[in-house]
């Protein structure tokens, strides 16, 4: 089974390295979001169904990507047979931080050593610099500020809307996650009938942190979609 994985907010699939390491036996692609243009959840679905495989896949969706995920769970995609949603959300989890954050300068507040121990505490929850942050540094070094602060602006006027879809999904939540509460999968269970939900104990970055127990538990979130398929 073909996995297809859509990256969280930096947009890339860098970040994805050491999970894919993990992901033995499966068929891996990070599709990467579109680095210009509207960062609006309507316009990238477009953009990313244009791109989805012609074969069997699963929909890999991290955190911001989850709107996106969720846009296209409510169309009649071909091949794809379930959606995974990881430490993610369908309403906006902080509203005002999202929009406070979407002010600030955030790769240049990284490489301050207070901006990467607040940022090392809110996404890996740990102060000290280690590889995780001097990589998410990296990583966000060649994204357009103005992208990032667009989709801020985006997950802070994010609302669930009431939909309904009836594709299998998995939901893998992290345990300690600071940035998602645990009660944003309500919005989870109200939209999707064909549902499991998973915790993992770590951050928000889960895949990052915990590459080998979040392959586990894809690994599993597949079984369970081939068994409630549509």
């Amino acid at each position: 089974m073909k996995l297809v994985f859509l990256p969280g907010m930096d947009g890339t699939g860098i970040l994805f390295e050491a999970l894919f390491k993990e992901l033995q036996g499966f068929d891996v692609i990070a599709l990467p979001l579109p680095g210009e243009g509207s960062q609006d959840y309507i316009t990238l679905s477009c953009r990313i169904r244009s791109c989805l495989p012609n074969e069997d896949f699963v929909l890999v969706a991290e955190s911001f990507s989850g709107g996106i995920a969720a846009q296209l769970s409510q169309q009649s995609i071909p091949y794809m047979k379930g959606v995974i949603f990881v430490a993610s959300f369908l309403s906006s989890p902080n509203s005002l931080f999202a929009y406070l954050a979407s002010l600030l300068p955030l790769g240049s507040l990284l490489d301050l050593p207070l901006g990467a121990a607040i940022g090392g505490s809110l996404l890996f929850n740990r102060t000290e610099e280690s590889m995780d942050i001097v990589q998410l540094k990296r990583v966000l070094h060649g994204v357009p500020e103005s992208i990032l602060k667009s989709r801020l602006k985006m997950i802070s006027r994010l609302e669930y809307d009431g939909f309904k879809s009836s594709i299998p999904t998995v939901y893998i939540g992290a345990k300690k996650d600071r940035l998602v509460p645990n009660k944003k999968t309500e919005d989870f269970k109200k939209a999707y009938r064909n549902s499991m939900f998973a915790l993992i104990d770590g951050p928000h970055f889960i895949l990052q942190a915990k590459p080998k127990e979040c392959a586990s538990a894809i690994e599993a979130a597949v079984e369970f979609l081939k068994v409630n398929k549509n």
